[in-house]
């Protein structure tokens, strides 16, 4: 893994990103805004734009071209959510602690937004006999229940994963995937794309390079960065999906240095035989390191398109070894083909102020250094 410092002008350009917006009670159409950002670990936000439009209140409108990936529902309790009654498990490790399902799901709305860059339409609608509610869990590509517990709940539920089921099976199609999330111990048998843990085919065990053993792979992946409860393996885990099976290429997580049967043999060996060509050397210096040997190793277990994992990774080791191997491999022969475009959202408003005076260049370096004081993180990625 490749690790560049980030240069920057200052002043005003640095934020560190509290990602509000307004949003209608409980659906949420996500946004397009126009800037320019540097995302860091853990959801920083570098802003290099020192103009802000506000941002415009949340929309119910219809899912149109603009959100060509898909669309996504996100299906909460049915009690008053404000009122405290369940609380979701997603922001416990945040100041705020464990949110009501309602603030959980619209945080996670508008991570998968950001995630997109804002190609994706999401709701979030209640458990209920609402047929506006039902109707967007039927038609939603990706269906996702957070905290039904209740007997009422659990019985919309199940009516609403068994019509989209059938659906399925009588009318096949691989932009669809439906999941359970802290409703109990029941997992309701996920799907993904062509596999159906509940009628899963032979395929997606006997043949690794088929659609279903596709789904089948992808539905552990999803279900373990749901389970670890936080809006950014959430939101990674759709642009999986989406990527995957939407027909779409996501630049989130376009891009893998992995070998995988997703990317088919001919690229894997077209891969392989540029790094041993073009980085022999390299590669023998740090497979022949106990430190970058260990690190190569840790990232194998892992999908690397997690970046806040390959982050926490890569920091563990690092070493000058590892540092000529990734720039070998990442930057200077560029072996996986990747390119990445700096995302639009979330469009964070510069600082002009602090403490009451204009943001100077000394007062926004004191700041970054400030911040970065008796920490383990790193403004460099």
């Amino acid at each position: 893994m490749m690790k560049t410092s980030i240069s920057w002008s200052l002043p005003c350009i640095l934020v560190l990103s509290k990602r509000t917006s307004s949003f209608s009670p409980i659906r949420i159409q996500s946004q397009n805004f126009s800037n320019k950002l540097l995302r860091g670990p853990r959801g920083w936000s570098l802003s290099l734009s020192s103009t802000h439009a506000p941002h415009p209140p949340a929309s119910s409108e219809a899912f149109t071209e603009q959100n060509k990936l898909g669309s996504v529902t996100l299906l909460i309790p049915s009690t008053d959510e404000d009122a405290g009654v369940y609380r979701s498990k997603f922001g416990e490790k945040s100041p705020v602690s464990c949110p009501s399902y309602l603030s959980a799901a619209k945080q996670l709305a508008r991570k998968i937004s950001h995630f997109s860059d804002g190609q994706i339409f999401t709701n979030v609608v209640s458990a209920s006999d609402n047929d506006g509610d039902k109707d967007a869990c039927l038609k939603a590509n990706a269906l996702i229940a957070l905290g039904l517990t209740s007997p009422t709940d659990i019985r919309c539920l199940s009516e609403i994963f068994r019509e989209r089921r059938t659906k399925q099976s009588l009318s096949p199609t691989p932009n669809m995937c439906q999941f359970a999330v802290e409703c109990g111990t029941n997992t309701y048998a996920p799907i993904v794309g062509p596999y159906d843990e509940a009628n899963p085919s032979i395929f997606a065990t006997l043949v690794p390079w088929s659609d279903e053993a596709f789904g089948k792979r992808l539905s552990e992946q999803m279900n373990d960065l749901f389970h670890k409860q936080t809006s950014d393996e959430f939101a990674l885990a759709l642009m999986l999906f989406f990527n995957r099976f939407s027909g779409y290429n996501v630049p989130w997580v376009q891009h893998s240095i992995d070998v995988t049967w997703e990317k088919g043999i001919v690229q894997n060996a077209k891969e392989i035989f540029a790094m041993i060509t073009k980085c022999g050397p390299c590669i023998a210096k740090c497979l022949n390191d106990d430190n970058c040997s260990q690190c190569i190793k840790a990232l194998d277990k892992i999908d690397t398109r997690d970046q806040v994992t390959s982050y926490r990774t890569v920091v563990s080791f690092e070493s000058e070894l590892l540092r000529d191997f990734s720039l070998c491999i990442l930057q200077k022969n560029n072996i996986f083909e990747c390119k990445a475009e700096i995302p639009t959202l979330p469009k964070v408003k510069p600082m002009s102020t602090f403490r009451g005076k204009d943001m100077t260049t000394e007062t926004a370096r004191g700041i970054i250094i400030g911040h970065l004081a008796d920490t383990k993180e790193s403004l460099e990625v």
